[in-house]
Order: C-alpha cells, then sequence, then structure tokens
C-alpha cells in the first residue's frame, strides 16, 4: 500500500502529553506539529523524544481564548491548499468538538472538488489514528478481495507444506503457513499480507517467505486472471442486458450499438450514471437523450 503523508496537529495545551500516545510508530511520512501557548511551555522532552521516523515542529501561538483552535483551523486550511491534488492525511489530536464542525466544513467543500484524495479526522491520541486508519484499511482489505474456489485453496495448501517439506521445514510450521495463506489468498496484497503475518510469527519469517514465494506467485496471478475474465464477463452481461432492453423498446439497430458500446466504456463510476446521461442528450437531443436513459438507468452500474 502507498505511504502517504499524514499531518498531526496537536492542540497541546488541550491533549497534553497524553494526545502524543502513539508517536514511536510513526513513520518518515508523518508530521508532528505541536501547538501550545505559554500556559503550556513546560513540555517534557521524554514526551517527543521517541517520535519514530516522523519529522516533529513546535508552534508557540499567543495565549488567549481559542487562540491555539484559530491557528490550528488556519494551518489545516494552510496543508489542504499547499497540498491541493496530492493524497494527504490530516489528523487534529483535540478534545474539542469545535474542530469537528471545521472537518465537515472542509470534507464537503473538498468532496465538492472531487477532491478525493484528502482524509480528515479528530481524535484525542495519536494511537487512536493508527487505529482508526489500520480499521479502514482492514475493511478495504475485504471488500477488495476476490472470491476463491474451495478447490484452489485445497491445491494451494498442498503446494504450501510441499515447498516447505522439501526445504527442510517441519511439519507443523507447514501446517500453521498453510493456514494463514490460506486464510489470506484472494485478497488484493496477498503476498504482502502473507510475509507481514509470517513476520509477526516467525524470527526466520524471511527464510520461510522466500521458500514460499514462488507458490504464491504462481497462485496469486491465477486469481488475477480470473478477476479479470469474471470481470470481462460481467460487462458482457451487462453490455447484453442493456441490449435487450432497448431493443424490446422498440429502439433501432443504430441506438442500441451506440448506446451498449457507451455504456460499457463509462460504466463503473460513482459519475457513470450522469456522464452517460449527458452523452446521451449531447447525441439525441433533450427528450429523446431522457427517453433512451430512462429505458437503461437501472441497468447502469456505478462505483
Amino acid at each position: 500500500m502507498m505511504e502517504i503523508d499524514v499531518y498531526y496537529l496537536i492542540d497541546y495545551e488541550n491533549v497534553g502529553s497524553d494526545g502524543l500516545m502513539g508517536c514511536n510508530s510513526l513513520k518518515k511520512t508523518d508530521h508532528i506539529v505541536i501547538f501550545f501557548t505559554e500556559h503550556a511551555k513546560k513540555i517534557d522532552m521524554s514526551d517527543i523524544a521517541n517520535h519514530g521516523s516522523a519529522e516533529i515542529e513546535m508552534k508557540e501561538v499567543p495565549a488567549g481564548k481559542q487562540s491555539a483552535d484559530i491557528h490550528i483551523s488556519s494551518y489545516l486550511g494552510y496543508l489542504i491548499g499547499t497540498n491541493a491534488g496530492k493524497k494527504i492525511r490530516i489528523v487534529v489530536i483535540s478534545k474539542d468538538t469545535d474542530f469537528d464542525n471545521i472537518i465537515k466544513f472542509w470534507k464537503t467543500r473538498e468532496k465538492d472538488k472531487n477532491n478525493s484524495g484528502l482524509e480528515l479526522l479528530r481524535v484525542q491520541k495519536i494511537k487512536d489514528a493508527i487505529s482508526s486508519v489500520s480499521a479502514k484499511q482492514a475493511e478495504s482489505t475485504k471488500k477488495s478481495s476476490v472470491k476463491v474456489s474451495g478447490s484452489q485453496k485445497t491445491m494451494l495448501n498442498q503446494e504450501i507444506m510441499h515447498a516447505l517439506r522439501g526445504a527442510g521445514f517441519s511439519a507443523t510450521v507447514g501446517n500453521s503457513v498453510a493456514q494463514i495463506t490460506i486464510g489470506l489468498y484472494g485478497n488484493e496484497h496477498f503476498l504482502t499480507e502473507v510475509h507481514n503475518e509470517l513476520r509477526k510469527k516467525y524470527t526466520n519469517y524471511g527464510e520461510v517467505y522466500t521458500t514460499i514465494k514462488p507458490v504464491l506467485s504462481k497462485f496469486a496471478n491465477d486469481s488475477a486472471a480470473n478477476t479479470t475474465k469474471n470481470s470481462k464477463q460481467d460487462k458482457l452481461a451487462a453490455n447484453n442486458q442493456i441490449m435487450q432492453v432497448l431493443s424490446k423498446a422498440g429502439f433501432d439497430n443504430e441506438i442500441v450499438g451506440y448506446v451498449s458500446s457507451t455504456v460499457a466504456k463509462n460504466a463503473g463510476t460513482r459519475e457513470s450514471k450522469q456522464k452517460i446521461y449527458r452523452l446521451l442528450v449531447a447525441k439525441y437531443g433533450q427528450s429523446k437523450g431522457l427517453k433512451i436513459y430512462k429505458q437503461i438507468k437501472s441497468n447502469i452500474k456505478t462505483a
């Protein structure tokens, strides 16, 4: 999974050192910005000494009612503006729920601009943000998995155990590794996930992974081929359905051919229906284009 820049904006006067919990696991693509006033000048260096590989920046702001809030909100807007078009995540670390309205404003604004690369959230500790993102990624992995048959899993199990046994590993290790791979087979990042699970369980995970990698690659390619095949079959079925609907409604072959081709090219996104509608109106005029669109609307697949 591609690493993205993550900015943690710390309302230190509000959360104190507790807000920094979890910073020891941060990466080079992470950035900590601590906002503090003279009321919170005494920051224990031990709180920020172990901040992983993240960059850290201290920003003192004038003391006053909602001073830190205003500066954090302004900096949030600055980050959004200077990173326009990029995929970034901005996390406000604060107990102050007023930030939720600010985040809602920016989410709505950027959504209207079709900026899907921006992620915004507020939590009370860095570790909460990490947990939240991990949960979303896990859910995304589930959604991006493909169905695999029982026979494929059986074959994978046999080949994994055979490879490990041939390399001198015990039957216990073979069974355990086979169970790990079977559980993850079909996921989008199959090889990476297997590698990560082996690293958690075995000190010699590198040797284990190298032994089974050819098997993993073989089955991953088979899974990808099946996914492509299924996708093509789905598109063909949808195309035939569109043609049947239009033919039954009495439209001529030119319209049936153009519309089915247009739907096949433009289906599958959130904007599919709107785009297809515009194309039909552009070619056939408002009245006829709308009539055609109403016939096929329910058959257009979106994301």
